[in-house]
């Protein structure tokens, strides 16, 4: 049984246990059509916020049955609210960002890391933040580490101890987010080494192990 008939079936179990609170056929193909969304785009960060910020304003997800967000995104996706949540935040900022500035040029943030440090401001920070990361990095390729200092300023945060990393030099110790990168190309490379041998479940797995290094 596919993904949407399980998703029919138990909207039909629903609406016979709950005969006063009917499920439209419309809500249930808008719900089925979001899902396919995140389903084929895991690793796409800012096509899942998207879809999951439809789901949630929409309440789209009482149409398989669930009364909240929370209990249908952990039951569905697997995923808390708080991780939920930052990933709407990090589409959120994708926006703002690209009404902004794409059309001067200016490059954006290119994983969920930096959205998500950037997402931490106020809405009304998100451009000049990173426009200061930009002029921070001065061409050199923009890490975390360069948003996360930045963030930590305008917030008044004292920068952590123990950090090596210095904008525009190189480190003698790889950032977080590139440790996290490395393991995360370990396991893919590991996956299409053997894509003809790898079942199902083990891609679900590797799936899982790379969601917790992004998280």
């Amino acid at each position: 049984m596919s993904r949407s008939q399980k998703t029919v079936k138990s909207a039909k179990q629903t609406a016979a246990a709950n005969p006063g609170k009917v499920v439209s056929r419309k809500k249930l193909q808008q719900l089925q059509e979001h899902e396919a969304i995140i389903s084929k785009a895991q690793s796409g960060f800012l096509e899942s916020g998207k879809a999951l910020k439809a789901i949630r304003d929409q309440k789209l997800f009482k149409a398989s049955g669930h009364e909240n967000f929370e209990a249908y995104c952990l039951k569905k996706w697997g995923y808390s609210q708080n991780y939920s949540n930052r990933l709407i935040a990090a589409y959120n900022c994708y926006e703002v960002l690209k009404k902004e500035l794409a059309a001067s040029g200016r490059i954006l943030p290119s994983n969920e890391y930096q959205y998500r440090a950037l997402a931490g401001l106020k809405e009304s920070q998100w451009v000049k933040a990173w426009k200061q990361v930009l002029a921070d990095a001065a061409g050199e390729p923009v890490v975390g580490e360069m948003v996360e200092k930045v963030v930590n300023k305008l917030k008044g945060t004292p920068p952590k101890k123990g950090k090596h990393y210095r904008l525009g030099k190189r480190s003698a110790t790889k950032p977080p987010e590139a440790k996290k990168l490395v393991k995360i190309g370990t396991l893919v490379s590991k996956a299409l080494k053997n894509k003809a041998k790898v079942s199902k479940a083990k891609l679900l797995e590797l799936l899982t192990k790379i969601q917790k290094l992004a998280a």
